[in-house]
């Protein structure tokens, strides 16, 4: 019988490896001299250590090659073979999909494109609006802010007992990025009522737009489409740009004025704004 020294170095197995699996109870010795508790090991064991090891690189846990030193599924070793191989698929799959996704992302960096894809544009275009009655809400905002504007806009429409006829409408008079925070106006269609007086009236005429599919971070891509659309057709704006919000967080049809919600359930990347300016 050979020490645990010169077994392990036979089998080249690391000695702390040997006494690990003596002491999990996987690979006992075949002798433990009771005075020294030297431990030894013979030809078997060597055979026995080779099966743990072959086994572990077929992705076997200790535990289960343990059972299987133990007879519990020797019969059924085949299947357990097959599943541990189609197990490796799956995570062969996975890592080459792993391998492609970084290669694309590789890809993008070295042709300076960005990692996030850029919003959907379409093709710039010019709508005859007719003139149009709103009742808006004018405020200096943080941008996170901005929901409990909308709220109160709503607010306001039920306090004035107003009908809502038309899509939410926002006017960034002037931004600060750095600080975060906007001179913001929002406005709201409405059908004209008794308050005829505090409504705001966006004049009938022609105005370029551009729709954009995605969240309204990325919204600069549409006024920026939209300013350099105007330069190329030597076309000049005649007042603010306004964001139409077609399908976004503000639901299309609001019962409760005084209980709206933000629609969480849509993707941001489904968001479907509208960028106009009047022209001419």
């Amino acid at each position: 019988m050979y020490t645990i020294g010169n077994f392990s170095n036979l089998c080249n197995v690391p000695v702390k490896t040997v006494r690990y699996y003596s002491e999990i109870g996987l690979l006992n010795p075949s002798y433990v001299d009771p005075v020294t508790s030297y431990r030894y090991y013979d030809y078997d064991k060597m055979k026995e250590l080779k099966t743990i090891l072959i086994l572990k690189k077929c992705q076997f846990s200790l535990d289960e090659i343990g059972q299987f030193l133990n007879g519990e599924y020797s019969n059924n070793l085949s299947v357990r073979l097959q599943n541990k191989a189609d197990e490796l698929k799956i995570q062969q799959e996975q890592i080459t999909k792993k391998i492609k996704n970084i290669e694309q992302l590789n890809k993008l960096l070295q042709n300076e494109k960005p990692i996030i894809s850029e919003p959907a544009l379409s093709n710039c275009y010019i709508e005859r609006r007719e003139s149009l009655r709103a009742l808006s809400l004018r405020k200096t905002i943080n941008i996170i802010e901005i929901d409990t504007l909308v709220k109160e806009l709503f607010e306001r429409i039920y306090a004035f007992q107003l009908t809502v006829d038309g899509k939410l409408l926002a006017i960034f008079h002037q931004k600060d990025q750095k600080q975060n925070k906007a001179d913001v106006e929002l406005l709201l269609p409405v059908k004209a009522g008794k308050y005829e007086g505090f409504l705001t009236t966006l004049p009938e005429g022609n105005y370029a737009c551009v729709d954009m599919k995605g969240p309204y971070s990325e919204l600069h891509y549409g006024y920026r489409r939209l300013k350099a659309w105007l330069t190329e057709h030597s076309l000049s704006a005649n007042g603010m740009y306004m964001e139409e919000y077609v399908k976004g967080l503000v639901p299309l049809n609001v019962t409760n004025p005084l209980h709206i919600k933000p629609n969480d359930e849509l993707h941001p990347n489904d968001f479907l704004t509208k960028v106009f300016v009047k022209i001419g």
